[in-house]
């Protein structure tokens, strides 16, 4: 799958998660604006927040200073893994899998899977 702007437009307001089993860290933030730019994914955010306690799960959310990521997608693969089962439900998500460096990021639409601001320690 060759991502574009354009496609990542329904995107826009919805959250980006990015996690490394391997480096121990993972993050979540509301996003503000996607753009693909010389095959790079470049996301800037309205609040970004690390999970602490990560693998297995986050015990809790603190805010992060952190308000922009890029991957290359020359080094990444890119999949449809369709909307969030149950009550979560939404529009269909994307997966892309960086294994160079480790990571994994997938974009959840306005519509689907949400850390909610409340949850976020420092986030007023």
């Amino acid at each position: 799958m060759q991502l574009t702007t354009e496609l990542l437009t329904p995107f826009i307001g919805g959250q980006l998660e990015v996690q490394n089993t391997n480096e121990r860290y993972i993050y979540r933030g509301e996003i503000k604006k996607l753009t693909v730019v010389h095959n790079e994914l470049v996301v800037e955010f309205n609040w970004m927040a690390k999970g602490e306690g990560f693998p297995p799960i986050p015990k809790k959310w603190v805010l992060d200073e952190q308000r922009t990521y890029a991957l290359s997608l020359d080094i990444s693969s890119v999949s449809d893994i369709g909307p969030s089962e149950g009550e979560v439900g939404g529009g269909r998500r994307l997966c892309i899998q960086c294994s160079m460096i480790g990571e994994t990021v997938i974009l959840f639409p306005a519509d689907g899977s949400k850390l909610e601001r409340t949850q976020v320690e420092g986030l007023v």
